[in-house]
């Protein structure tokens, strides 16, 4: 049930992203709730709770930092998912999301002959890390 529920959230917010350049804010408020109660519903919120929220944050500090060249976006669903991962998975799927995100900029670069500052939807990647991570 949960995977169901996280793959139409990223599902829904990968076509905004791809479409519009922008994530659903109240989507991701509201999974982030769930997500939360859920934590403390089971009884899961420790220490190991605050690592995937926190690395959420830290792309969030990035997005302020380099004035929006990573979207602040991208950090919303980071610290949303973050909170409704387990930490190992979390890092599994966000290495294979920035992993495939490298891979698809090299061929546009490569291949495509865009510029460097072209920009890249991410949260299409962490749907693949996600799912990957499933499979694997």
């Amino acid at each position: 049930m949960k995977e169901a529920c996280v793959l139409i959230f990223l599902g829904i917010n990968s076509w905004l992203d791809i479409r519009k350049r922008q994530i659903s804010i109240i989507l991701t408020a509201i999974f982030a709730l769930a997500a939360f109660l859920t934590a403390l519903i089971y009884h899961r919120i420790s220490w190991e709770f605050f690592i995937p929220a926190g690395i959420g944050c830290f792309f969030i500090g990035i997005s302020i930092l380099s004035k929006g060249a990573l979207g602040m976006g991208d950090g919303l669903i980071l610290t949303a998912l973050g909170m409704a991962m387990q930490w190992s998975d979390f890092i599994f799927m966000l290495f294979i999301a920035l992993s495939a995100c490298a891979l698809w900029s090299g061929i546009l670069l490569c291949f495509f002959k865009k510029k460097r500052n072209t920009q890249i939807p991410f949260v299409p990647f962490l749907m693949i890390g996600y799912l990957g991570g499933m499979i694997l």
